[in-house]
């Protein structure tokens, strides 16, 4: 018994349709050619530069140039305030942040990527001459204590009910209330309010409490949940690994301290 494919006939007209419009390529809606980037000024990481294409310069403006070369994509950078940068996030009108602080409710609507290129600290700063009076946590209750809102610190702080809290918008607010005598105490984190105590000329004024926490706040870039950029997180990953690993993120940090 020989076997021999069936005549163009016996095919249904249908399944010849099927596999004659499988036999041309189809165009690609999945390539990435575009991410948006969303944030504000937060220096040494953002800094604002009416001179920059992209209204800004610093450490992670740097790091995208770079994972834009990587990945050749373009990454196009848009100014939000914070708060309205994380709701863009979560929505999905834009597709990646940086300098984020990994939060466990904030990943439901962001993927971390799992590299993180940079650290910070949490500080507490006074007027000058009042530093001694937080000595340790405990001296925290008690004092006004002001924080930048929508920002991650560290446990027991970030939850601490018993702690008399003021919220404000940027790290250059809580200094200028600092250094009016509005409020006793701010937390921020370092190199970032050093470097805008130092720009603002307020190293006169205030100075670190003697209590400084040990603890180490790793920033991450992070992606919409909702955005196409998912489908290439893990090339996201492998560029910033390489970024990190040939001394290229290194070098951009080095540059700023």
């Amino acid at each position: 018994m020989s076997l021999r494919p069936p005549s163009r006939s016996s095919i249904p007209v249908g399944v010849i349709l099927m596999f004659t419009l499988l036999s041309f390529p189809c165009p690609s809606y999945s390539k990435i050619t575009r991410i948006v980037m969303v944030t504000e000024n937060w220096p040494p990481f953002r800094i604002s530069d009416e001179s920059s294409p992209s209204g800004f310069r610093g450490i992670d403006i740097e790091i995208a140039e770079r994972l834009s070369e990587a990945l050749d994509i373009r990454i196009e950078i848009e100014r939000y305030p914070w708060a309205r940068a994380l709701e863009q996030i979560r929505n999905g009108k834009a597709d990646i942040i940086s300098g984020i602080a990994y939060d466990k409710d904030r990943e439901s609507f962001m993927y971390y990527v799992p590299v993180s290129y940079c650290s910070v600290s949490p500080v507490f700063y006074t007027l000058k001459g009042k530093g001694d009076l937080i000595r340790s946590y405990n001296d925290l209750h008690g004092p006004s204590v002001g924080y930048s809102i929508n920002s991650v610190y560290f446990e027991p702080f970030d939850s601490d009910t018993q702690i008399k809290k003021t919220g404000f918008s940027t790290e250059d607010q809580l200094l200028k209330v600092l250094a009016l005598g509005r409020i006793d105490v701010i937390i921020g984190t370092d190199p970032n309010i050093s470097y805008e105590s130092a720009r603002l000329g307020y190293g006169d004024v205030i100075e670190p409490a003697a209590y400084q926490p040990a603890e180490k706040i790793e920033l991450f870039i992070a992606l919409s949940r909702k955005s196409k950029v998912m489908s290439i997180a893990g090339d996201i990953e492998k560029a910033l690994r390489r970024l990190m690993y040939d001394g290229t993120i290194h070098g951009i940090l080095d540059s700023y301290r």
